[in-house]
């Protein structure tokens, strides 16, 4: 009886061994189904040594493998599956091998695969949306675009086909295109909170600031966790200057997340452009005083000080931290930072040096340094370390804008202009990148497109007066007078009492013609400031132009007495002395000019023009030469020219001059009407008339007058 069931027993192993692989087969599959997937590949793998020869059973467990993540293993199965039954591979396997070669970072591979894929079923939407995933990750994202389109085509109603052809756009820069992706996205999937934040994520980059934030609240709705929506928000609203709200919102982020990334470096920059200094400076306080050891606190400490413009503070705090840090680079870099605030440039330069040597990587290090070799005008090594910063970082506006100033400076304007062209692309939500580049414009000849950045400064808008205060002076300086009075009336109504402020508007609408109302402005300014220089000379200007030549030296030896070093202040004196006839007086004044500042262009061109009236008078050619050296696209320097020329009794050589400057700025009435003057007394009277005309459509009264008089 035992023998028999010992046999018996013997026996049963082999009668199960038949049926084991198929059911622990359907065992595995039950499991992975109810996403036991640890069992189902221990099932997989018990019926693998029952049958090895199986196909679908390599198949099912790769896919338990690439739902753990184990992708190198779902490949090996993959691959055997393919090996035992090549005759029978499926779509689905080059789908799902090509799925786990993508989680694998094996993009290359995953196209192939979803290549033979779509061989097989060409009209499947998923294959194209999972390859154009993988292009995408591969950097190609024309690809990618192609394939959501085409993807689109057959299934166009699946909202993350629209959803992540957007994100494809977005890593291309086209985030007008990605943001009417996400708008139909939205529509087809309106409680998709991904969507509404990518969205957001494109509009801050157009910049669309308050559509961003809007955006990012809507997300916040959905998911109030979204630590990263609500950090972006702070940035957002940090960019439209509403520094109080992006403060509370860096505290949630904190309690959210409160390792998260440059949110504390964020925390301090905001807190330090508040104007509540004393919330500025508690915060961080506060967090010293709870741990007095960590150095990061006197970091961010320092960064609000540096950004209140207590440098010395911040410094202090800075060294403080490299006493508890003193391997950390950015807190060299930030006070190398401070350091040029206060223009102590060597001392800059050491710190960047420490800061490099600690981190090769840090591109804000190495424009620190350029910036301070800059100013020690070593311009050449300035420009290898902004190049070197571009190097590191391609996408950091700052040394753009940094470089293409040193560019301007080397009169290398179309370079600088393409600096400014990248900073703008990369921060296009910083008006300063449209300001300078609108300078780089106006210093080509091209004034239609530096008005157009000027007015794009005013769209973006900024909390910085002296970005308005620069606004108006290039304003000024490229003759829109009109736009640079309204400019500086609007500064007038910011701070009532800022003198600077008053002088500013004062200057502009001189230029206007309103000289009278110039002078109240230029009174209004010394009734604040007795002391202030500027104002006395420009009013000194404005009497000058009412002909009133002993006030307006009176006032202008005022601006010299306060001021000495000040190149405008003697180049105005000479003007003056022109207009006295007192010629001689008026190039030793332009000569001081030159003297304290040998780039006031200008002068060049005048002491020219004064020479001209001196018998025996040397270098005039030179003068105006040299001028249009430093400056070609300047046409008042060619009127002038003509004017000197017709002293040296050359009226051809002024009349070749004034069509110089008309070249230059056609809407330019002086040279029009000179010329016109000139062509009367030649007896050209048609071409004169033509001139006169040119120059009265212009606005021009005298114009006017002479096509009255002349040309009936």
């Amino acid at each position: 009886m035992l023998r028999s069931i010992l046999i018996f027993s013997l026996f049963v192993p082999f009668f199960c061994m038949a049926q084991s692989a198929e059911t622990l087969t359907q065992s595995g599959n039950s499991k992975a189904g109810n996403k036991d997937y640890q069992g189902a590949i221990a099932d997989f793998t018990r019926a693998i040594a029952l049958n090895s020869r199986d196909a679908n059973i390599y198949f099912y467990r790769a896919n338990a493998y690439s739902a753990i993540k184990d992708y190198v293993s779902a490949i090996k199965d993959f691959n055997k599956s393919q090996e035992i039954a090549p005759d029978k591979v499926t779509m689905f396997l080059y789908y799902y091998r090509g799925n786990a070669y993508n989680g694998n970072k094996n993009y290359k591979e995953a196209i192939a695969d979803y290549n033979k894929a779509l061989s097989m079923s060409p009209r499947n939407a998923i294959l194209y949306h999972y390859r154009a995933d993988a292009k995408s990750n591969l950097g190609d994202y024309k690809g990618a675009i192609e394939d959501f389109n085409r993807a689109l085509a057959i299934s166009p109603n699946d909202p993350s086909l629209y959803e992540y052809l957007g994100v494809a756009k977005a890593n291309i820069e086209d985030y007008k295109g990605a943001i009417d992706d996400y708008n139909i996205a939205a529509k087809l999937d309106p409680e998709n909170a991904d969507i509404i934040f990518y969205r957001a994520n494109s509009k801050g980059n157009i910049p669309d600031f308050k559509g961003a934030i809007d955006d990012y609240n809507k997300t916040l709705s959905m998911n109030p966790q979204n630590s990263d929506a609500l950090f972006y928000k702070a940035n957002a609203e940090a960019n439209i200057g509403d520094y109080n709200a992006a403060i509370a919102d860096y505290k949630k982020v904190i309690a959210l997340d409160p390792k998260k990334p440059n949110v504390y470096k964020y925390l301090a920059n905001a807190l330090g452009n508040i104007h509540d200094e004393k919330q500025a400076l508690e915060y961080f306080g506060d967090l010293i005083k709870k741990d007095p050891n960590n150095a990061a606190l006197y970091l961010y400490d320092g960064i609000v000080k540096s950004n209140m413009s207590d440098k010395e503070g911040a410094i202090a705090d800075f060294d403080k931290g490299i006493e508890l840090d003193p391997k950390n680079a950015e807190i060299y870099q930030s006070r190398a930072d401070s350091k040029l605030g206060i223009k102590q440039y060597d001392d800059a330069i050491d710190d960047a040096d420490q800061a490099i040597e600690l981190d090769p990587t840090n591109s804000f290090a190495y424009t620190i340094r350029g910036i301070a070799k800059l100013k020690l005008n070593d311009t050449t090594a300035a420009m290898a370390d902004l190049d070197k910063a571009l190097e590191l970082n391609t996408h950091n506006d700052y040394p753009y804008a940094v470089r293409g100033e040193l560019r301007t400076m080397l009169k290398d304007f179309k370079g600088a202009l393409s600096d400014f062209n990248h900073a703008v692309q990369d921060n296009p939500g910083n008006a300063e990148h449209y300001l300078r580049r609108g300078d780089a414009y106006l210093k080509m000849g091209d004034r239609d497109r530096a008005l157009n950045d000027y007015k794009k400064v005013g769209d973006i808008g900024s909390k910085d007066n002296n970005v308005y205060v620069h606004l108006g002076t290039s304003m000024v300086k490229g003759k829109f007078y009109n736009e640079a009075a309204d400019v500086f009336a609007k500064l007038i109504k910011t701070d009532t009492n800022n003198a600077y402020y008053y002088t500013l508007h004062g200057i502009a609408i001189e230029n206007q013609g309103k000289v009278e109302a110039a002078i109240k402005d230029y009174d209004q300014a010394l009734k604040l400031d007795t002391g202030l220089a500027i104002a006395y000379q420009n009013r000194g200007h404005a009497k000058a132009t009412l002909k009133n030549f002993d006030d307006a030296l009176a006032d202008i030896n005022k601006a010299i007495s306060l001021q000495g070093n000040d190149d405008e202040a003697y180049f105005l004196r000479a003007t003056v002395k022109m207009e006295l006839k007192d010629y001689e007086g008026a190039v030793d004044d332009y000569n001081s000019t030159l003297f304290i500042n040998i780039d006031n262009i200008k002068t060049f061109a005048y002491r020219g023009y004064a020479k001209s009236f001196i018998p025996d008078a040397e270098r005039i050619q030179n003068d105006f030469e040299y001028a249009l050296t430093l400056d070609p696209k300047n046409e008042d320097i060619y009127t002038l020219w003509g004017d000197a020329e017709l002293n040296l009794k050359n009226p051809t050589g002024a009349i070749n001059d004034y069509t110089k400057a008309i070249a230059l700025n056609p809407k330019s009435p002086q040279a029009f009407y000179k010329r016109g003057m000139l062509r009367i007394n030649q007896n050209d009277k048609a071409n004169a008339c033509a001139d006169f005309n040119a120059a009265a459509r212009l606005g021009m009264k005298d114009a006017q007058d002479a096509v009255a008089k002349y040309c009936k």
